[in-house]
């Protein structure tokens, strides 16, 4: 299973820090992108994030990194990352079910870089009866509401994995939210298993940076 730092942050500082101390570890990230409309909370925006990068190219280095854009102008965004790829490797661009559901960008042969996020409230039939479930290399799963780490999991959220799976998705499950020592042995047995987990405060706010990594170790997560 994969293990994908998830990044929220407001601050230009403290990013920096997240990434620099969480790259000895990992080299795949999960950069967490609100606007303070589609979920309350406001996050630094992805021009600011061009900026530190440009500034700081160790950050770079070997890593790649995903976006998850919590945001309702998602197109705008996207034009935002094509100038982004020029900088840094981005893996997935993923976009909420609530604010795709209604445009044509998938229909027009654009959708290379789309993967999808299910917020808890949406179902799996509401979204294969709209799309091709493998139109999506990733489907993202919040398994708690969104907008900020540190939200309660909602255990339901796992019967998604199995029910994306009943539906012959074939490509990549992501869960996001909620993850940590309490909630990792609901999420590891072998009918609710996800391919990969996006784990926010668990690792970016641990003041035991070293003993997380070894749980995850132990489990055979890491």
């Amino acid at each position: 299973m994969q293990i994908i730092p998830s990044i929220l942050e407001k601050d230009t500082a403290e990013f920096i820090k997240q990434i620099q101390k969480l790259t000895p570890y990992f080299h795949h990230f999960q950069i967490d992108i609100a606007d303070g409309i589609f979920v309350p909370n406001k996050t630094i925006q992805i021009e600011e994030i061009n900026r530190i990068f440009t500034d700081n190219r160790p950050l770079i280095a070997d890593n790649c990194f995903d976006f998850h854009l919590m945001v309702k102008d998602w197109l705008k965004e996207i034009d935002q990352l094509k100038e982004l790829k020029k900088l840094i490797k981005i893996k997935n661009v993923l976009i909420h079910f609530s604010v795709l559901a209604d445009n044509r960008y998938l229909t027009t042969g654009n959708n290379t870089d789309i993967s999808l996020v299910i917020n808890p409230s949406e179902t799996i039939n509401e979204i294969k009866n709209k799309y091709n479930l493998n139109d999506f290399p990733v489907i993202q799963l919040m398994s708690v509401s969104p907008g900020f780490q540190g939200a309660s999991f909602i255990p339901q959220t796992l019967n998604k994995v199995k029910q994306l799976r009943q539906n012959n998705y074939r490509n990549k499950i992501y869960l996001d939210g909620g993850i940590n020592e309490k909630t990792i042995p609901l999420i590891i047995k072998p009918q609710t298993k996800p391919d990969g987990l996006c784990i926010g405060s668990y690792l970016t706010k641990t003041n035991n940076l070293a003993a997380s990594i070894e749980y995850l170790r132990n489990n055979h997560l890491y």
